[in-house]
């Protein structure tokens, strides 16, 4: 009798599933489902200009428990996180798009939606390494270009990088396009592995034109990231821009580069 009883509790709850119907809102098999959605709360506004390289975004969903993952232009995607905000930094001149996308604890992934702006933070006559911010496994080469930003008559340059040479290893340095655009291009550059230490000087002489007016490339460094964690190449201050003349051009900034692991 106590097993015919049993089977009747296992069969009442067999017959039970067949007839249930969910009540988790984010089950898709709710007839009242509503797929995950996302909106950016705060943050740049559509074709906003910024004169910061340091941008928050804050965010929200429709549930909770979900889950959010950014992207800043062609980057690769973050990982997910349920932060309701993300601080990017170290963010190029130019054009700009911030990306969002959402998820359920289920797997199922909101629309992705995005906002457009752009970066002007730095003024001229700078120095300035592009990319700002290199994401290097460690052992990976990378390549920074230095740019004159912004500059009137350049007709040459000299200036000192420092960095440190546990956490990075400069491989190689080229010229740039800068000066070779307005004359016979003249290129030196000495690097000190002990201490850290990258000098450059670069110039055009017996050009057509006076000097190099614009933003160009003065040189290009080919680094590797030597150990995990952040490091940075910078500039040592005593930076030189000079005219055709040979007189001093003012230097309104010198902005290094930022290297860090994924």
């Amino acid at each position: 009798m106590k097993h015919v009883y049993n089977l009747f509790i296992v069969l009442f709850f067999l017959t039970c599933a067949d007839e249930f119907v969910p009540d988790n809102p984010i089950d898709p098999d709710n007839p009242d489902y509503i797929p995950p959605i996302v909106s950016i709360v705060s943050g740049p506004t559509e074709g906003e200009t910024l004169s910061t390289e340091s941008v928050v975004f804050t965010f929200s969903g429709n549930e909770e428990s979900m889950l959010f993952r950014t992207r800043l232009d062609s980057n690769y995607w973050s990982g997910w996180i349920s932060s309701l905000s993300v601080t990017l930094d170290y963010i190029d001149e130019g054009d700009h798009t911030f990306y969002l996308q959402g998820s359920y604890t289920t797997g199922d992934t909101s629309e992705i939606v995005s906002i457009s702006f752009a970066i002007d933070a730095v003024s001229g006559p700078a120095l300035l390494f592009f990319p700002r911010r290199h994401t290097a496994a460690t052992g990976q080469t990378v390549t920074y270009q230095v740019l004159a930003e912004e500059v009137y008559n350049l007709a040459g340059t000299e200036f000192v990088l420092d960095y440190n040479p546990s956490k990075l290893v400069v491989e190689a340095v080229r010229e740039g396009t800068l000066f070779s655009s307005v004359g016979t291009p003249i290129f030196f550059y000495e690097i000190d592995p002990g201490i850290g230490k990258l000098t450059i000087t670069a110039a055009a002489w017996a050009g057509d034109e006076l000097g190099f007016t614009g933003t160009g490339v003065i040189a290009e460094i080919d680094a590797v990231l030597a150990q995990n964690g952040n490091t940075t190449i910078d500039f040592d201050g005593d930076e030189i821009f000079r005219n055709p003349d040979n007189t001093s051009i003012n230097i309104s900034e010198a902005v290094g580069g930022f290297m860090t692991n994924p």
